[in-house]
């Protein structure tokens, strides 16, 4: 093989790779939607709603709360199964202004193919990774509670909560089931190198078709930054 020959097949295959790479798409990201930076915080506006079965299934007893949660990402440890994961602090006040009160610890974990988070002793597997919208999962295959199976909409699309515009959210669709005898709905939002944003969740008894027992509830984000 002569030099120029040998010349010929390098320019070649130079050209040929550069074209792969400038042709190349980039992997999309799906970790930022699940932040693990120590420090970091979101406040969120929360409003609760219960209706009581003491109203003879007439749905006069129906109450309310408005207060306000705050979640930060306070510090790191190894979990059971050897995995990096991070304490969150929680804190609660009947509005903006008032002093914080300590109310729990929740834990949580990110992993290469998925995050959990540890709420009130029961484990959730929040995201997929990475995302896809022809993906779904069971929200409750770590735990002992019946099947749900999450799926994700709206992926890196711009929502506004609260005045808050994110360039970049991925939704979560984890129940949505609405008959004559129950609504059930499960709805979350995470935005880019912030986490949750949004959070809607209803689980309703219905009579007849109405309403007659149940809890509703709305975490929507309020501000948000590090510590």
């Amino acid at each position: 093989m002569n030099l120029t020959f040998k010349s010929f097949l390098l320019v070649l295959l130079f050209s040929f790779t550069a074209c792969e790479e400038e042709t190349q798409e980039p992997i999309p990201y799906s970790y930022e939607y699940f932040p693990v930076t120590l420090g970091n915080y979101v406040i969120y506006d929360v409003d609760s709603v219960y209706h009581s079965d003491n109203d003879n299934n007439n749905d006069d007893s129906v109450y309310s709360w408005h207060f306000q949660l705050k979640e930060k990402i306070d510090s790191t440890f190894i979990d059971g199964q050897g995995r990096p994961a991070q304490r969150i602090l929680r804190y609660r006040r009947d509005q903006s202004g008032d002093p914080w009160s300590f109310l729990n610890v929740w834990t949580q974990t990110r992993t290469t193919t998925a995050a959990y988070r540890f709420e009130e002793n029961i484990i959730l597997h929040k995201l997929s990774f990475p995302v896809n919208p022809d993906v779904s999962w069971d929200g409750n295959g770590s735990n002992i509670l019946d099947e749900e199976l999450y799926s994700y909409e709206d992926i890196h699309a711009s929502k506004s909560f609260n005045t808050l515009v994110f360039d970049s959210t991925v939704s979560v669709l984890q129940h949505d089931d609405d008959n004559f005898v129950e609504k059930i709905y499960g709805y979350e939002v995470y935005a880019r190198d912030i986490g949750l944003v949004y959070k809607q969740r209803d689980n309703l008894r219905k009579q007849n078709g109405l309403v007659v027992f149940g809890t509703e509830y709305k975490m929507t984000v309020q501000s948000y930054g590090v510590e």
